[in-house]
């Protein structure tokens, strides 16, 4: 029996987000690390260097005609990822970029229209869609476990102190909260729901004037998506999804969720699965965890490392069948989450 191509894949990047997916992919079926490419070939050679077999490079250019790799991880900053897409589809390397593939929707529509015009896979790396309990979630919301969907809300906030200089608050890093914390409940929203019909939105501006909060409203024909998101706070990162016939809980923190609890009713929900950090709400979900609750299931989904080596598996049996996309999450997810940023973003900032 013919085993199945093993991909060899390559990062371009050696940031904490290279550095998880040079873990995870450990853990992933199908799948291996080959090679690495910085800027600064000394970075990528101590990089290299902690991982048996994987070869340094000092540039992407080097790295994709080596012929060592099957297919590239783009782990650079937000204002690199369009130029580097650009160069992998050129090349005819398939490509998983990281979120958010770009922070201008006409980047994405230009990338995409050059891996349609090469059939070249491209993929956003929204790895949390991946997630056994998030894909476990949208099976049993689209088998009825909660009755008619009416009602998603989600919160993911993280405290950060401005700092003009950060990524998360330069304009030309592709900075703001909507970019790098609303995209995930923007995309889980479309990942359960569909494409809203229309988009209500407020933010709040930081010094430097990309988004330090927002507050999203998406109208659906039966139902709602209530999404915060900011750097203005620590937020309870829970995701509720109500129901006609019950509560579905993603706790805290929902983006890598490791379970998912149902409720007969909001009230129950809340009270056993309160969002947040503090740590009354901490003691309060362990304490629940552990007492018989009428009506309520538990779906256990616990994983090893990060959780990437999900859409590490997804992506490389995408690129080993010859796809142009993996059918959970194609650019068409991707740039309708862009879209809902950018009309957002398009109106002024709230005052005060």
């Amino acid at each position: 029996m013919t085993q199945p191509k093993i991909i060899r894949w390559g990062i371009a990047g050696t940031g904490t987000i290279a550095r998880q997916f040079a873990s995870d992919i450990s853990l992933a079926e199908g799948a291996i690390l080959s090679a690495i490419c910085s800027r600064d070939l000394a970075r990528a050679q101590d990089f290299a260097g902690r991982h048996s077999g994987v070869a340094a490079f000092g540039s992407l250019t080097s790295m994709i005609n080596s012929h060592a790799i099957d297919a590239v991880y783009i782990a650079t900053p937000n204002m690199a990822h369009h130029a580097q897409t650009l160069e992998c589809i050129a090349a005819g390397m398939p490509v998983l970029v990281e979120k958010p593939m770009t922070a201008s929707l006409d980047e994405a529509l230009e990338i995409q229209s050059a891996a349609s015009d090469k059939r070249s896979f491209v993929m956003e790396a929204m790895w949390s869609r991946y997630l056994p309990a998030v894909r476990a979630v949208r099976a049993a919301l689209r088998n009825g476990v909660i009755g008619t969907v009416h009602k998603l809300e989600a919160d993911i906030a993280r405290k950060q102190e401005f700092d003009p200089d950060s990524r998360f608050f330069d304009k030309a890093q592709g900075g703001g909260a909507l970019h790098d914390l609303g995209v995930y409940p923007i995309s889980l929203a479309l990942y359960f729901l569909g494409i809203p019909g229309s988009i209500e939105a407020i933010w709040h501006a930081a010094p430097s004037g990309v988004d330090m909060a927002a507050n999203v409203h998406l109208e659906y024909d039966n139902a709602t998506a209530e999404i915060t998101c900011g750097f203005d706070r620590n937020g309870s990162n829970r995701m509720v999804i109500e129901g006609d016939k019950g509560v579905l809980v993603l706790a805290p923190p929902f983006i890598k969720a490791d379970g998912f609890s149902v409720y007969p009713s909001r009230r129950l929900a809340d009270l056993a699965k309160p969002g947040g950090d503090a740590m009354q709400n901490r003691i309060r979900r362990k304490l629940f965890n552990h007492l018989p609750l009428p009506g309520r299931t538990r779906h256990i989904c616990r994983f090893e490392g990060n959780g990437l080596q999900f859409e590490i598996e997804a992506a490389s049996n995408a690129i080993r069948q010859g796809l142009s996309k993996e059918p959970d999450n194609s650019l068409d997810d991707t740039i309708a989450a862009l879209r809902i940023i950018e009309h957002i973003l398009a109106s002024p900032p709230a005052r005060g």
